[in-house]
């Protein structure tokens, strides 16, 4: 008979869960007994020197010190006083011959969570070679389950490792896989294998903390249920896997899956990054009454390598399967190569009804990005979404041959490439069930959208909604309308634009929520400046536009000190010498004009492109002459007549094509003789030209004067200050101010009639009503609901298009405050909890809303 060694191992330790780590238990008593509950207590134990004990006490560092068992026994249950656990003998055969094993089994309590707590926990100490590592797991499941706990470290697999539950689809086995971080510990597979992680039978896993590296064919984590017993049943449910990181050989080659599960119900997928592998993650079906369901995939990525790959896939595997409710949240996926799919509804079968959700979710450079090849009555639902082709040609949403009665319902806006397909719709099975796709907003110039009768497609110009199997989009979209051949006079100014044959005009009037408070820049990141970028990179910058002095000193010291400090530095403002006040007419172009009486006072403007237009008020009493400088050159003196009021346009040309800087002087003046300024333009002779006219504190009633004589309504955007598009969204001010809905819609067609029938005006400018969202700025009136309907009959009598951003935004101050899209005074262009204007994000949100009108 001989003993055997025990204690002194690498995993030889004493441990307790301490703030969500292991902490050794220095001094700790362990007794040693024949059974994990009960049985006999072995006391016939040596120490080192050869002296009998009855127990050990661990040292200072919570190591079990070396000692010899009882004869011929290999094992035993160790216990520390709370859970006991099994401890393996160093070495085999006799005294000093055998092998040595790393994983020995710990006597302290798991950090498991609470739900799926193990009984006793295993650890590997990161030299563990593959055998070790799945008698662990095996022990685990034998005794009921368990945790695998692996240290720092690279495993290199020679087989994949098995998680495995039992037979009995009514014993839940629960075990615990956990590493130490997913770039600290990592299973590295090795040629050959078919997967590194294989899940079978009834289990239930919590996975996290990990890191695998896979090559060739392999997959990273694959499960089944093909088990015989387990027909019909469930495979492995209610299961975790959570900061898991999966590479691969970043090489193209790799056509495997990352993560190919079977039938996870009820499981969570978090913060998992899979890079550089063909495929990403697999949820299929294996049985009729049983299938993917309540599943949450969050924060995850996947780069697609190689060609013909697919990111997402959910499948059935028999032609009874039914893929239940899922949810994706802020999940990512990139693709480099030819042919690769986004998101694919795949299989054999796939009949029944299902509402995926898809929040929040980015695919970029995919040849098909949502490719539903099977199923009927499936409900899609996208939410911000941003899905982005890769070059012309290719397709958004595909419906196959046995799909239909489908809908997807995307509420953001949809990034599309020239001549992309939008919506591709294949139903040969059911043709009098078509499917759909509703609620889009497309950015688009050429997107089209194909069906069985409709191969070669109809291009659509601004918005694909409602159903879109039928040749013509038929429904509105809750907040967008526009009429049937809206935008005619737009479309050709832009494309003239774009040849570079002519100036295409943009004027925007409203308030404050358009002039840009509280943008980090009122001039680039107001939703107007957002637009203006757009459209500059599709059809060419017209130049800078109208900068107007509204935003300077004079306007803003009194009420926005902490913008006006922040604009300033941006470089948005335009600054003053001297003092200046704002005048208490709403005259020319941005109805507002400041002045002073003071010689020398100066403003200063910044005006890009080849052409400089100043627009002053003369008239009304003698004025001083008007120098102005650009660029630091020669002042040159223009008279201001007096007489009438009018407002006076001084036109520099031959300009280099730049940005100036314009500075207008007070000339020689008494009290009383005062020089007016409304703004300064930069135009060139083609391109895009945004001339954002918006005015904090707007009302309807400020644009709503259509007689040329009083210098208003014409100059924006009318007769006086032509464009081929104006954008009209005044109105929460009068909500403040408890104006009637009729008194704000009389004063919306006063305004329009100014821009399409006053003077020599032909009706030949396009005109989009929207409406800001109105966040907080009213809680006591409650008008401006009547405002929104009087836009859209507005709409029907003028021929308008209408861009509710309220509805869109949910009428809800609390929906776009979850999003960041409040802004803040003191911090501009960050997210605060303004009550009606917005952040950088949220001006951005506003902006791409509008420009599918724009650019289709």
């Amino acid at each position: 008979m001989a003993r055997h060694q025990f204690g002194a191992g690498l995993a030889d330790f004493v441990v307790r869960p301490q703030d969500g780590l292991w902490a050794v238990t220095p001094g700790a008593v362990v007794t040693f007994w024949s059974a994990s509950d009960g049985g006999i207590q072995y006391t016939d134990l040596l120490d080192l020197a050869g002296s009998p004990i009855t127990q050990v006490t661990a040292d200072a560092n919570g190591r079990i010190p070396q000692f010899q068992g009882p004869d011929s026994v290999t094992g035993m249950w160790a216990d520390a006083g709370t859970v006991r656990g099994w401890i393996q003998a160093r070495t085999s055969g006799g005294t000093g011959d055998g092998a040595y094993t790393s994983i020995q089994r710990i006597v302290a309590s798991s950090t498991a969570p609470a739900d799926i707590r193990a009984a006793a926990t295993w650890v590997c100490d990161g030299i563990a070679d593959q055998e070790e590592i799945q008698a662990a797991l095996d022990d685990a499941r034998d005794n009921g389950g368990g945790e695998v706990l692996l240290t720092v470290g690279d495993y290199n697999l020679t087989a994949p490792i098995r998680i495995e539950g039992t037979d009995d689809v009514d014993v839940e086995i629960g075990i615990i896989l956990r590493g130490q971080g997913a770039r600290a510990t990592m299973l590295r597979a090795g040629a050959g294998l078919t997967s590194v992680i294989h899940l079978s039978k009834v289990v239930r896993v919590y996975m996290s903390d990990v890191g695998m590296t896979i090559g060739g064919t392999t997959d990273g984590i694959t499960s089944s249920t093909t088990n015989g017993a387990l027909s019909g049943h469930r495979s492995f449910w209610n299961s975790e896997f959570r900061n898991i990181q999966i590479n691969g050989p970043w090489s193209g080659e790799h056509s495997g899956w990352a993560i190919n599960m079977g039938s996870p119900f009820r499981s969570v997928l978090e913060n998992v990054e899979i890079g550089g592998i063909g495929n990403g993650i697999r949820l299929f079906s294996e049985h009729s009454d049983f299938n993917p369901g309540d599943l949450t995939l969050t924060r995850c990525f996947v780069e697609c390598v190689g060609d013909g790959m697919t990111a997402y896939e959910i499948a059935s595997t028999t032609a009874a399967g039914v893929m239940n409710q899922m949810d994706f949240v802020r999940c990512e996926a990139i693709a480099n190569g030819a042919d690769c799919t986004g998101i694919r509804i795949a299989g054999v079968g796939g009949w029944g009804t299902a509402h995926t959700r898809w929040v929040g979710i980015n695919l970029e450079q995919f040849d098909t990005l949502v490719d539903v090849e099977y199923g009927n009555g499936n409900t899609f639902r996208l939410d911000h979404v941003g899905l982005r082709t890769g070059v012309p040609g290719l397709t958004a949403f595909r419906f196959g041959a046995n799909a239909f009665n489908n809908t997807v319902e995307h509420t953001g806006l949809l990034y599309a490439t020239d001549d992309c397909r939008l919506f591709e719709d294949g139903n040969t099975l059911e043709p009098s069930l078509p499917n759909r796709v509703q609620d889009t907003r497309v950015y688009s110039q050429g997107a089209k959208v194909t069906s069985r009768v409709n191969p070669a497609g109809t291009t659509v110009r601004r918005q694909i909604i409602g159903n879109t199997a039928a040749t013509t989009p038929d429904r509105e979209l809750p907040g967008i309308y526009v009429p049937p051949g809206w935008g005619k006079h737009w479309a050709a100014a832009r494309d003239a634009a774009a040849a570079g044959t002519g100036l295409a005009r943009i004027v925007t009037v409203g308030g404050s929520a358009t002039q840009g408070m509280y943008a980090s820049n009122p001039r680039t990141k107001s939703w107007p400046g957002v637009v203006a970028s757009e459209l500059h990179a599709l059809y060419g910058d017209g130049g800078s536009g109208f900068q107007q002095t509204s935003l300077s000193a004079a306007v803003l010291s009194s009420g926005d000190a902490a913008a006006l400090a922040a604009w300033t530095a941006a470089g948005a403002i335009v600054t003053a010498t001297g003092t200046w006040t704002q005048g208490g007419s709403k005259y020319g172009p941005g109805a507002n004009y400041i002045y002073s009486d003071v010689p020398g006072n100066t403003l200063t403007f910044r005006a890009r492109g080849t052409t400089v237009r100043i627009y002053t008020v003369v008239g009304s009493g003698t004025r001083p002459a008007m120098l102005y400088s650009i660029d630091g050159g020669t002042e040159v003196s223009v008279p201001q007549p007096s007489g009438t009021a009018a407002i006076q346009v001084t036109t520099v040309t031959g300009l280099s094509d730049a940005e100036h800087t314009v500075v207008l002087k007070v000339g020689a003046a008494t009290t009383g003789q005062y020089l007016s300024v409304c703004g300064v333009s930069g135009e060139r002779a083609s391109g895009v030209l945004v001339h954002n006219l918006a005015l904090a504190g707007a009302t309807s009633a400020t644009f709503g004067n259509p007689a040329p004589a009083a210098l208003n309504a014409t100059y924006q955007g009318g007769v006086d200050f032509p464009a081929d598009l104006c954008i009209y969204t005044a109105g929460p001010n009068d909500a403040a101010a408890n104006v009637t809905g009729d008194a704000w819609a009389a004063n919306v067609a006063k305004w329009i009639k100014a821009v399409r029938d006053t003077g020599t005006a032909t009706g030949d400018t396009d005109i989009v009503l929207a409406v800001p969202h109105l966040g907080r700025h009213d809680t006591v009136n409650f008008k401006y609901q009547d405002y929104a309907e009087r836009a859209r009959a507005l709409a029907d009598v003028y021929g308008c298009a209408v861009v509710n951003w309220w509805t869109l935004g949910r009428t809800s101050w609390e929906y776009w405050n979850s999003l960041g899209f409040w802004g803040t005074n003191a911090g501009t262009g960050a997210a605060g909890t303004d009550s009606v204007h917005m952040s950088d994000a949220g001006f951005q949100f506003m902006a791409e809303q509008i420009l599918p009108l724009l650019t289709s």
